[in-house]
């Protein structure tokens, strides 16, 4: 074996031991914006995010945003002063005493964190939770940073959608940081279930293998978690290893179809798919969908009425009826994932 292969081989066995998650090698990376980590249940990725901002807001008085998808959930999180935003043992170890005014979360009378909902974005515009020189701010000459966190933003399999997840959390980020390009640390918590995430469409990157992926023209940091040795014999027994043990919530894997994905040379461009001005397809060579890539095509199918296009509600249906009956394949999964996105955007549908 080579030193690099000895040194990897080191590095896995050492991973191997660890049981929870950390966010250090996310932290290491500061030209990243966001960090997505997803891993399996119980792994230990929310407590060490809210470790790292309580710990942020004690010592140099940092306040945080945490997201959830929906109102009800939001909620929750308020509930009794906040009880489930904070673990027990952090709650003690950093000497808290919570209470909650709105959606505001108070520690020892002082404003530390602001618990607000995906789908109520609209409700958010013009609520200003930073205010212009919130980044100008130092304490005790440490900068301050936006620290922001979306919990749990994968949909369950029984969880009903309540509008396009990409789109709402778009818009909060707008609410949030406006045109801020620097000091923001966004945290995207996620368990890996049976659908790959409608967010991950928008780094136009969708994790098949576990690793640590460096998106850096979309300022993104991927943590992909593969189960550790002591994270399996830690869960091993439990009910949910025993009554659900191979579900995407515990190994941690996610779980698509392969038979539909085509990776063989693209030779000529059919048509162009319109969803939207940002969201077109291309069909090639009469069953290939990929994403498009600015091909020029003299067929064009607009799949809902769209400006500047001719719209045949005949043609959209033969398209969603093709995909239906399995007759498109796809370029890669992330152009089938995009494109399965934007049907169910369109004409709802159990999965």
């Amino acid at each position: 074996m080579t030193l690099q292969q000895v040194s990897k081989a080191i590095k896995r066995q050492e991973y191997q031991k660890k049981e929870w998650y950390s966010v250090r090698a996310s932290l290491g990376c500061n030209w990243a914006w966001f960090k997505v980590l997803l891993g399996g249940r119980e792994a230990g990725k929310s407590w060490s995010v809210v470790d790292f901002f309580v710990g942020s807001w004690k010592k140099y008085h940092i306040p945080f945003i945490w997201l959830r998808l929906n109102e009800a959930s939001m909620k929750k999180m308020l509930a009794n002063n906040a009880e489930k935003l904070v673990d027990p043992g952090l709650y003690q170890k950093y000497d808290l005493d919570l209470t909650v005014r709105g959606n505001n979360v108070y520690d020892h009378g002082e404003k530390m964190a602001t618990v607000l909902a995906l789908s109520t974005f609209a409700n958010d515009k013009g609520v200003a939770h930073f205010d212009n020189t919130f980044l100008k701010k130092n304490w005790e000459g440490h900068p301050m940073y936006y620290h922001i966190c979306l919990d749990e933003f994968q949909l369950e399999k029984t969880q009903k959608s309540q509008g396009d997840i990409a789109y709402q959390f778009v818009n909060q980020m707008e609410n949030l940081v406006r045109s801020t390009k620097e000091r923001m640390r966004i945290f995207l918590i996620g368990n890996t279930l049976q659908e790959a995430s409608d967010i991950l469409t928008m780094f136009n990157f969708i994790p098949e293998d576990f690793g640590r992926y460096k998106l850096k023209s979309k300022h993104c940091f991927i943590d992909y978690m593969e189960p550790t040795d002591a994270y399996k014999k830690r869960r091993k027994g439990t009910i949910g290893d025993i009554l659900a043990g191979n579900t995407s919530n515990f190994t941690n894997k996610v779980s698509f179809d392969e038979t539909l994905i085509v990776k063989k040379r693209l030779v000529s461009p059919k048509a162009i798919i319109y969803f939207s001005e940002t969201e077109k397809f291309t069909v090639w060579d009469d069953n290939i969908i990929a994403v498009w890539n600015k091909e020029k095509c003299r067929r064009t199918i607009a799949m809902r009425p769209y400006e500047g296009l001719f719209y045949d509600q005949e043609l959209r249906d033969e398209i969603i009826q093709r995909y239906d009956y399995r007759q498109f394949y796809f370029h890669n999964l992330i152009s089938q994932k995009r494109f399965q996105k934007n049907l169910q955007l369109i004409k709802p549908r159990k999965q």
